[in-house]
């Protein structure tokens, strides 16, 4: 009996090992291990995009006052002023960009940091007017207020937050630094009843002007979706505070000369106009993180999230470029050559050859003209057609003041310079990550939006001219219109790239561009102590001469190798 255990055992034993080595023979049903999860979303990184939006006033008030400072011949005692207020209208389309970053603290607070500027077409006019009785009679005093943003922007901070179970919307808060370009001019009036009786025609007028770069402050929020990877849209709600403007004049057509029996009476006339809107707009950002780790191969052929080890720089062939840049604008050459253009007043002439101002040439002696540096955004797109020779096309847009000098003191006027210029480069390649290079091309520049300013300038008359001759001191005049005539000039180009790898990069550019526009504008003066001679017109060229430097930094962006070959590598 027990051998027959015992061999009943083995027999157990012996199958059980020739099962297990059989086993062993065949395919394993374990499954291969699984692809690690795609990485959560997260909203850390750069983007940039584009905006569109509507602003509108917040109901602010216009307040401004008028009071004289002599009677005129009118009557022997100086007239009332009075003080008023008008509401303003604010309205108009706003467009532009931004960039920022972000960067997610933990799966519901997000910190970032924006920079935008747009263009805007926000304006407003305001109007009114006072009836006054007094000593003088009965008089009318106006004035017609316009006001207009043309372009502003935003430094701000963001604080986001976003729901775990739905990570890729965002709601955020806003807020920081505001800046923009705003524009106010005033027109001032006082029309009296009895002038006619008193014998002088008309009544006293003046202008009010103001141009300057306003700062302020700027609150709001949004909300922000981004339904595809790198991309989002948003909607968005900002306040902005430019804070408040002061066009302030005297009546140019005033004055206390005794001159064909009449003067007309001088006053001093404010107007403040405080600049704050609501803007409501919508957006489309693309993200990108260009320090981001990506996938690695594995040994077994999976992929993996840990970083590398920093690779050798691979400069690629990449054909397509594009650069986001900030650029200053500064005229090297900016003294312009003022010439009167001739006979503009049917009893007069000239005003400039009747005070001795214009010589036998037409110039206008100590008379000039400068004109503003200014800092800009810019984008650069390249083509390359090796990894040598490249074609790029410059763009921007910029805003610049012409201010005169001397005999014309003034403000002159302010115009928006679209000087786009195309480009043949050579660029340097043997330097690794450093690549220089060198460029030449055209520039075509074209002006539009120019508007003159009204500030208030004097004409000292000569001795032995006409108006010098009837005891007068001169005159005060204000520029009415002024267009600038659009120039071809020659481009050159030096510059470099460091590229941190075949795409992402960090450029500096230094451009020379020659451009020698013409201006073209019209002056008008009056004659204190002399308003029976009303406005005397003097047509102005201005030989402008600007050949501005370029200096610019900013971020390149290279893509598109794998689609194309060099054009020209078969040569």
């Amino acid at each position: 009996m027990r051998r027959v255990l015992r061999g009943a055992l083995a027999a157990s034993v012996l199958t059980a090992a020739s099962a297990t080595a059989q086993a062993a023979d065949l395919p394993s049903m374990k499954s291969a291990p699984l692809p690690p999860p795609p990485p959560a979303f997260s909203w850390t990184g750069l983007y940039g995009g584009i905006n569109i939006g509507y602003g509108f006033g917040d109901s602010s008030r216009e307040t401004g006052g008028l009071g004289y400072i002599s009677p005129g011949s009118l009557a022997p005692a100086v007239p009332l002023g009075s003080a008023w207020g008008a509401s303003q209208d604010l309205h108009g389309v706003i467009g532009g960009g931004q960039v920022g970053y972000n960067y997610q603290v933990n799966p519901w607070l997000v910190l970032g940091l924006e920079a935008d500027i747009q263009a805007t077409d926000v304006e407003s006019k305001a109007k009114s007017g006072i009836g006054v009785f007094d000593a003088t009679g009965a008089h009318l005093q106006t004035a017609d207020s316009t006001k207009a943003v043309d372009w502003f922007g935003t430094v701000r901070g963001r604080v986001g937050f976003v729901l775990p179970s739905i990570p890729n919307l965002m709601i955020y808060g806003t807020g920081g630094f505001a800046y923009g370009q705003v524009i106010h001019n005033v027109g001032f009036a006082d029309n009296f009843a009895a002038a006619a009786a008193a014998g002088f025609a008309g009544g006293a007028v003046g202008h009010g002007y103001s141009d300057d770069t306003r700062t302020g402050w700027t609150a709001g929020g949004g909300v922000e979706w981004s339904p595809i990877p790198n991309w989002s849209v948003k909607a968005e709600y900002l306040y902005v505070d430019l804070g408040s403007t002061n066009a302030n004049s005297v009546s140019l057509n005033g004055g206390t000369a005794a001159i064909l029996g009449t003067t007309t009476p001088v006053f001093a006339a404010t107007q403040n106009s405080p600049t704050r809107f609501h803007n409501v707009r919508v957006g489309l950002n693309w993200h990108f993180d260009p320090f981001a780790p990506g996938l690695v191969s594995r040994s077994d052929g999976l992929s993996s999230l840990k970083e590398p080890p920093p690779p050798a720089f691979v400069d690629s062939y990449q054909p397509f470029q594009v650069r986001l840049k900030i650029g200053s604008v500064i005229p090297l050459d900016g003294h312009g050559t003022v010439y009167d253009q001739g006979i503009a007043h049917p009893a007069l002439g000239s005003i400039g050859r009747l005070s001795g101002l214009t010589g036998a040439n037409g110039v206008i002696s100590g008379a000039s003209t400068n004109t503003s540096t200014s800092v800009i955004p810019m984008l650069d797109v390249a083509y390359y057609l090796t990894k040598n020779w490249a074609i790029e096309a410059i763009c921007c847009v910029a805003p610049h003041h012409i201010q005169g000098t001397g005999t014309i003191a003034s403000d002159f006027a302010r115009s928006w310079v679209f000087p786009p210029s195309l480009m043949a480069q050579y660029h340097f390649t043997n330097f690794g990550q450093f690549q220089p290079y060198l460029g030449v091309g055209v520039n075509f520049t074209t002006f539009w939006g120019t508007r003159v300013n009204n500030d208030v300038w004097g004409i000292p008359f000569a001795p032995g001219s006409a108006l010098a001759g009837l005891g007068l001191p001169g005159a005060l005049a204000t520029f009415q219109w002024a267009t600038v005539a659009p120039s071809w000039g020659p481009v050159g180009q030096v510059g470099f790239d460091y590229m941190f790898n075949e795409h992402w990069g960090v450029n500096v550019d230094f451009k020379y561009i020659g451009i020698h526009p013409m201006v073209h504008a019209t002056a008008v003066a009056f004659v204190p102590g002399a308003p029976a001679l009303g406005p005397i017109f003097v047509p102005v060229k201005v030989s402008l001469p600007i050949n501005p430097i370029v200096v610019s930094a900013g971020v390149t962006y290279r893509f598109g190798g794998g689609l194309l070959q060099p054009v020209l590598a078969k040569y």
